[in-house]
């Protein structure tokens, strides 16, 4: 039997109650959320793990490639450093003993020219001198000249030209702590070498008429007869000085004069 729903009262229409409106709402609510569920599973595709990670790493790819630099160009390990032997026995070869009528010294090629460079007091006013090859082979040697007052003379060998030198540095100071070899011929005794370091590179002396400036000072004993022979580097392998004297008051401490003092005299006796 269908329910009255006019006013007992007057008899006018009742409104629908509240609660059915809000179920109404919801219902419409949920039935389009659902639509909305069904039509992404219908349309969209769901990547699985591993697709996520490939696709991952393609952006990651492209954004690598964007930033990618040239390869960069590969230095090469220096070689092991020479046997000390080795490298003192090439030096030797181009070390010579030096007798004039009264004085006995040593002296080193320069260049492949033929010049030798000792110091001006072994060569002591002389205009020729004896040269000694460590093989024994014998040479009359030219004074192309010598400086007054710096102790450095320049000679000339023509049976020495063509021969390359052990490599010279005379531009570089080399600092206290440096390991360097004292090479000559001590008494006459060709092959001759002591090893010690650089304890000073600035030490100024008088001897004589001679005026040395800037000297290395090192533990590298000079003896008689060592004097015009080269100072060795032993880790940049070049002449670096010529060994010019010992302190007297300690025989163990030498000083020779750096090549980057005395390139330009040098240079001037060998152009004149």
């Amino acid at each position: 039997m269908p329910t009255d729903t006019n006013c007992p009262t007057c008899r006018a229409k009742r409104r629908p109650a509240r609660k059915n409106v809000y179920l109404l709402i919801s219902v419409f609510f949920l039935l389009g959320i659902g639509a909305g569920i069904l039509t992404i599973l219908t349309t969209s595709h769901w990547s699985s793990p591993e697709e996520v990670v490939s696709t991952f790493l393609y952006e990651h790819d492209k954004t690598r490639e964007q930033f990618t630099f040239p390869t960069p160009f590969i230095v090469k390990e220096r070689a092991e450093p020479r046997d000390l032997t080795e490298m003192v026995d090439e030096a030797q070869s181009c070390v010579y003993t030096i007798v004039t009528h009264n004085e006995q010294g040593s002296g080193f090629l320069y260049n492949e020219h033929g010049f030798v460079v000792t110091n001006a007091h072994v060569i002591d006013g002389n205009s020729t001198a004896l040269i000694t090859t460590n093989e024994g082979n014998e040479y009359v040697a030219m004074v192309e000249g010598f400086s007054e007052h710096l102790d450095i003379a320049v000679l000339y060998v023509e049976e020495l030209e063509g021969i390359e030198p052990f490599p010279i540095d005379e531009h570089n100071i080399f600092p206290p702590g440096e390991e360097v070899i004292a090479l000559g011929s001590p008494n006459g005794v060709s092959n001759s070498a002591t090893i010690g370091e650089i304890t000073h590179s600035e030490r100024d002396l008088v001897i004589g008429p001679y005026t040395y400036e800037d000297m290395y000072e090192m533990t590298a004993s000079i003896q008689e007869g060592n004097s015009g022979g080269p100072l060795l580097s032993k880790n940049a392998e070049t002449f670096i000085g010529i060994n010019a004297a010992k302190n007297v008051n300690n025989p163990s401490i030498g000083y020779s004069v750096p090549l980057y003092k005395v390139r330009d005299i040098i240079d001037d006796i060998i152009s004149y």
